[in-house]
């Protein structure tokens, strides 16, 4: 028997959900796949919600984070720029993940329904991202909030069905305009 760290096992939780979906999916499948004992999975987690819950968020955490280590203070001349190709790398990454595995994406919605707090943490860490590429320190990150909550249709697992829309881009860069009195006087007044 082989002796397994977390990455092995919410690739094998992964492989499993994909194939089987949740409602099929055994913890027993996902030891079978990693050539352990059920009793010896336990050990890491201690039912199948707990298994896949982790696997969500690990599996959510491998999307992010590209875009989170782009999220530095841009120069004054480039935030305007630097802050459109952030919002559009983030609904690009989650955009294809979301696609090719949607029984994960039909996992973390559910899981959203149920965990609101999850939500909050990632638009608070999205929008923290947003006032540090602008340069912005505005209290509870107000004005990074209203620019996430506004390209929430490019992000939010909610709206994949709509991520198949040939005007996807126009749509975005619509947006990204209308959202212009928000971004573009702070940028002036640095």
């Amino acid at each position: 028997m082989a002796k397994v760290n977390q990455e092995q096992i919410f690739e094998a939780a992964r492989s499993v959900l994909n194939q089987k979906g949740y409602d099929k999916a055994r913890l027993a499948d996902v030891a079978r796949k990693l050539d352990i004992t059920s009793a010896a999975l336990y050990k890491h987690f201690k039912n199948k919600e707990d298994l896949f819950e982790a696997t969500v968020i690990d599996w959510l955490r491998a999307i992010d984070r590209p875009v989170f280590e782009t999220d530095d203070r841009a120069p004054e001349d480039e935030r305007g720029t630097r802050l459109h190709d952030w919002l559009w790398l983030l609904a690009e990454n989650r955009h294809a993940a979301f696609v090719a595995e949607p029984e994960l994406t039909k996992l973390y919605k559910e899981y959203l329904e149920s965990h609101h707090e999850l939500l909050n943490q990632r638009l608070v860490a999205f929008s923290e991202s947003v006032e540090s590429i602008m340069a912005w320190e505005t209290f509870r990150h107000q004005r990074g909030l209203t620019v996430m909550q506004t390209f929430i249709m490019f992000y939010h697992p909610l709206f994949v069905n709509m991520w198949e829309d040939p005007l996807l881009k126009t749509l975005f860069e619509s947006t990204w305009l209308e959202i212009q009195p928000i971004v573009q006087p702070q940028i002036e007044e640095n």
